[in-house]
């Protein structure tokens, strides 16, 4: 429900409007920590007012009770009262709340907990949890959605699973090295993936490329022999002038710019500006992103130039700490056995988890270890996708792309056809 109200265009994009007009009005005023500016009288609001009359709400009720059509302008204007109305107090001004991110706060603990009734509740769920976010994804990616609910989904999970690892996992029958590698793990992890959101928007293609008027694109072709070998024999030139002095190098990215590498500039027809070469537009950013391989809806950004490698060294590193702590967790609660003993340091995995349900501590974390492995699995997945494209030098949106071009993909769309 968060997720399809989040993938409506008209409440979406008129929810961003009225982010940005509010920004620039607290930039003008200052507001206090419980004020706002409010999105249909654009006049300054309180908080504590949220019970004011909506006229669509009223509207919506009384057709819904007379059994009259319900307009969707009523629906939409009444999504974005309620959300806009929806704050917290905030320096500078209350700040909106996002239900579609804060919608996994409370579906994740729920789910975990009604997992711990038995073994069938537990694997109906997990099955139902892959399900929904596969539809989600695909939904997502369908209508080119921008939404926090993914991200706020990844964040709560983790935060759950630290709190039940450290509360309700015995560590009495861990050792202390064992708990510090998982946090050591967990930690950087989290820090590469901080830095991949943190460095997203340098992959963006800013304006100082340029931009060319829509009636003066120039036609898209594929390269002749003779245009190749006219571009080796431009590239060898550039190289000799980089050759030179440091009074006369030639940036790279500023010659890229004006198409001296090139016979044409590469300029998109989306955004209409000049880009670099393998940059390609996200339509969920709407702009170009340099050397762009995918737009990562887990993080809400996209991976590119900038970002790719910490993103692979994020995934690596959540691999190693979830299939630890998933480790860790089940050979706590199970009766274990050694399989290896290296350098006099035992490892161990589990044998009998058929007692975990017989308590709420043994349940949760058993659940909680589940959860993680079916995590790195969808994780060795992705690196797995990620080390393919690395060793055929492509990226994943030039890949498919590609398989686009190549009618690969052509069996799959003739089914998605017939059960539609």
């Amino acid at each position: 429900m968060f997720l399809m109200s989040a993938g409506s265009s008209d409440f979406v994009s008129a929810a961003w409007r009225s982010e940005a007009e509010e920004s620039k009005r607290v930039e003008n005023g200052s507001l206090c920590c419980c004020e706002y500016v409010a999105e249909d009288s654009r006049q300054r609001s309180h908080i504590l007012g949220c019970c004011c009359n909506c006229v669509d709400f009223d509207l919506v009720c009384t057709r819904l009770v007379t059994c009259r059509a319900i307009e969707r302008r009523n629906i939409d204007g009444m999504l974005i009262a309620f959300q806009d109305r929806l704050r917290l107090p905030w320096r500078g001004g209350a700040k909106r709340i996002s239900p579609a991110a804060v919608a996994p706060a409370f579906i994740v603990p729920l789910m975990l907990g009604l997992a711990t009734l038995n073994s069938k509740t537990a694997i109906v769920l997990m099955l139902t949890l892959v399900g929904f976010t596969i539809w989600g994804m695909e939904l997502a990616k369908r209508t080119a959605t921008r939404t926090n609910f993914f991200l706020s989904w990844l964040v709560f999970s983790v935060f759950y699973m630290i709190i039940i690892f450290e509360f309700q996992v015995p560590l009495l029958e861990l050792a202390p090295e064992e708990n510090y590698a998982l946090m050591f793990f967990s930690c950087a992890a989290l820090y590469c993936l901080y830095s991949t959101k943190a460095l997203s928007p340098l992959n963006l293609v800013s304006a100082q490329y340029g931009t060319t008027p829509k009636d003066e694109l120039p036609g898209i072709a594929e390269a002749s022999s003779g245009e190749e070998q006219a571009e080796a024999q431009t590239t060898l030139q550039m190289e000799s002038v980089l050759s030179l002095d440091d009074d006369e190098v030639v940036d790279m990215d500023t010659a890229e710019r004006s198409g001296l590498m090139h016979g044409q500039p590469n300029i998109c027809e989306i955004c209409r500006k000049v880009t670099p070469r393998r940059a390609y537009h996200c339509p969920v950013c709407g702009t170009c992103v340099k050397r762009r391989d995918h737009h990562s809806y887990w993080l809400n950004c996209c991976i590119g130039e900038r970002n790719y490698v910490w993103y692979i060294v994020g995934l690596a590193l959540s691999e190693i700490a979830l299939l630890l702590g998933a480790n860790l967790t089940l050979t706590s609660i199970c009766h274990p056995f050694m399989v290896v003993r290296p350098l006099g340091y035992p490892v161990l995995l589990p044998d009998d988890c058929s007692e975990v349900f017989e308590g709420f501590d043994l349940g949760i974390s058993f659940v909680v270890a589940c959860y993680a492995l079916l995590i790195s699995v969808y994780i060795a997945f992705i690196l797995s996708r990620q080390a393919y494209l690395w060793w055929k030098g492509s990226t994943l949106h030039e890949y498919k792309r590609a398989s686009n071009a190549a009618g690969r993909n052509r069996i799959w769309s003739n089914w998605r056809a017939i059960l539609k």
